[in-house]
């Protein structure tokens, strides 16, 4: 039932399930809309409840903080998602409290208020828990959003397999990150994992990692040095883009693939040695990447694509 998740069987996100909304209106710190109950699901589910209304927040007073407790109704009607940009004003929020009733939340969402530190979910709630402030699955082997108030050091908890997208995007406060052995993937596909750590300076990726998701690792500014685990075959597009302090990357044999744009802005970077098992680099994947003079090109490399090392003009 969540979006890019794990339940929901679209590709929707809250604002278009709300586009053609029967009303809207602003309810304490929270403004929302009310829909029809079709344009979340798919055919013949909605003819069943193609009559359910239910409603959505789509914002966040710009003078909320403290502890923000998400109401599982209004107007009568279940608060059934929470919409993207929901809390793209929020400032001064510490805590966040889901109610059971919310089932349709995007990736990142909850990591637009910079100052959250703890999120709080209802102990009910059929697919999401939390613990320590953390959200996670139901079955706790999934983390899914840690605040974008964190600071220091985080430790992802011993029972973790995957890290889901956008998990610590905008936790631009976090320095170091440790990562357990047992975790096997991190991002999926979409990624954007680490995405605006600004501060992240330190992590520790295991080696029973197998994928790490495109754009993870953008705008990292502070980041320095990564090792990319053996069982990783590919950098994913844009995985390190724009870290402007990264220095080290070692990249394992057995990578066959550098993405587009995956080392681009990444002026300090010396990457003297590419895997033997290269077979192709992406378009812009070193872009502006002015340390690099000089590099040995791999003999099984077949495909170099379009401004795969160029550099703007001084």
């Amino acid at each position: 039932m969540l979006v890019s998740w794990f339940i929901h069987p679209t590709v929707l996100s809250a604002s278009d399930a709300i586009g053609p909304y029967i009303s809207k209106g602003q309810s304490g710190k929270f403004s929302y809309a009310v829909y029809n109950n079709r344009w979340l699901l798919d055919p013949p589910e909605w003819e069943a409840e193609k009559d359910l209304t239910r409603v959505a927040i789509t914002g966040i007073s710009a003078d909320a903080e403290g502890k923000l407790v998400i109401p599982s109704s209004i107007e009568g009607h279940d608060v059934y998602g929470i919409d993207e940009n929901a809390f793209a004003n929020c400032r001064n929020v510490t805590s966040i409290v889901i109610p059971k009733t919310v089932e349709f939340l995007k990736p990142g969402t909850l990591n637009r208020c910079k100052d959250l530190e703890d999120i709080i979910v209802a102990e009910d709630h059929p697919e999401l828990a939390s613990v320590d402030g953390v959200m996670f699955d139901k079955t706790k082997t999934r983390l899914l959003a840690v605040g974008g108030g964190r600071k220091g050091h985080f430790q992802v908890p011993e029972s973790i397999v995957e890290i889901g997208p956008s998990a610590f995007s905008l936790c631009a406060q976090l320095k170091s990150i440790t990562i357990p052995e047992g975790v096997t993937d991190i991002g999926g596909h979409n990624g954007n994992v680490f995405r605006g750590c600004a501060a992240l300076e330190k992590i520790s990726i295991p080696e029973t990692v197998t994928n790490i998701g495109q754009v993870s690792f953008k705008a990292c500014a502070n980041l320095k040095e990564v090792t990319v685990p053996a069982k990783v075959t590919a950098v994913s597009h844009g995985l390190f883009w724009e870290c402007g302090n990264l220095t080290k990357v070692t990249l394992p044999d057995g990578i066959t693939s550098i993405g587009n744009y995956a080392f681009a802005e990444c002026e300090n970077l010396s990457l003297e040695v590419m895997p033997e098992s290269l077979t192709k680099i992406g378009a812009y994947a070193f872009k502006n990447c002015k340390k690099i003079t000089s590099i040995s090109i791999p003999k099984n490399v077949t495909e170099i694509d379009t401004g795969a090392f160029s550099r703007d003009p001084e």
